[in-house]
């Protein structure tokens, strides 16, 4: 009996801790409109924006947000998509109204881009690379610097006091983006709240040593022959010559973050297609499909940096697609870890 009674007062201020709502009127969220969801953020020196969606408006108080989910789209830029997947996942669990859902835009040129916008390369962005300098642009800025403008503006801004969680999600090549920038990331080492990177189905990831699968025998790694593949370990899929953003860290310090980090490596256990699929030499030792090369990934982990932070989730009948992955059951386990653990607590039932 005494158990009991000491149980139910910790339930009630748990639950009452995650779900009491801030004090005073919560902006109108801008819904499924949206020309009304589109906001800019000014993103680097030289007057340099990015275009984003989000749900509610990153500059005025909300003191209901819990959480900030950011979408990255893939190589075809559908940010739109990005973001309605976004807010897909956080109405199926009731979640939007304490979700702010972003969703930026990398443009590239073939996406006109306004004179104070800034723009990369189809591939550069995915890479953390600067944006492209003209006569107009003649100052540069990092894919992954742009996501610790978005991060420290919502996190540390001010107008998100009540913010408890930060998750950063890519599919396809926003997973290749997402995954590299949980290697670099400024942002996190002044937030006060945890992130969560969620790496959902990449064509390749960053391997932090030069082992590789065996062929044949993916339980087994070693070092590749160098005329095999004589770059495969640059990068992105490396750690040789790193970009102008990356460099900015040691390996030491790239290897520390990824290991450390919430990294949360999302496969569906039908993306066995070659569409979109990055089949160069350095990719190809990662494993033949997406779903291999995450399974891998996370094997090399397991014995290369023991005590690292990713976590593998197979999703059962889903192939490439991004709605499929964050929209399952499991996808929304992973995407809402602190809604989760306090639906467990919830669920126990004392005898």
């Amino acid at each position: 009996m005494l158990i009991v009674l000491l149980l139910v007062p910790l339930f009630l201020v748990a639950g009452c801790e995650l779900f009491t709502e801030g004090g005073g009127e919560a902006p109108d969220p801008c819904g499924w409109n949206l020309p009304a969801c589109q906001g800019r953020i000014a993103i680097g020196g030289g007057g340099l924006h990015l275009v984003f969606y989000r749900n509610y408006p990153l500059d005025v108080r909300n003191a209901y947000i819990r959480r900030l989910l950011v979408v990255v789209h893939g190589a075809g830029r559908a940010w739109d998509h990005a973001f309605q997947v976004g807010m897909e996942a956080a109405d199926e669990l009731e979640e939007g109204r304490r979700t702010i859902v972003v969703a930026p835009f990398f443009q590239t040129a073939d996406d006109g881009p306004a004179t104070d916008e800034a723009y990369w390369t189809s591939s550069g962005w995915k890479k953390g690379h600067l944006s492209v300098q003209d006569e107009v642009r003649p100052l540069r800025v990092s894919s992954y610097a742009v996501m610790d403008v978005i991060l420290n503006e919502v996190a540390r801004g001010g107008n998100f006091p009540n913010l408890e969680e930060v998750v950063v999600s890519g599919h396809s090549a926003g997973g290749q983006y997402t995954h590299r920038y949980a290697a670099g990331g400024r942002a996190e080492y002044t937030l006060t709240v945890p992130v969560r990177y969620v790496v959902a189905n990449p064509s390749t990831y960053l391997y932090l040593g030069p082992e590789r699968a065996v062929p044949g025998y993916p339980d087994s790694f070693a070092v590749p022959e160098a005329a095999v593949c004589d770059d495969y370990q640059r990068w992105h899929y490396g750690l040789e010559g790193l970009n102008t953003y990356m460099s900015g860290l040691s390996l030491a310090g790239i290897r520390q973050n990824l290991t450390s980090r919430d990294v949360q490596i999302m496969v569906g256990d039908r993306d066995l297609q070659t569409a979109w699929l990055d089949m160069s030499c350095g990719a190809m030792l990662q494993g033949e499909r997406r779903y291999h090369r995450g399974i891998i990934l996370v094997d090399y982990m397991d014995r290369f940096w023991p005590g690292h932070g990713h976590v593998l989730t197979v999703v059962p009948g889903i192939g490439h697609s991004s709605r499929g992955m964050l929209t399952s059951e499991e996808g929304l386990g992973v995407l809402f870890p602190l809604r989760e653990a306090a639906l467990s607590v919830a669920a126990l039932r004392v005898p």
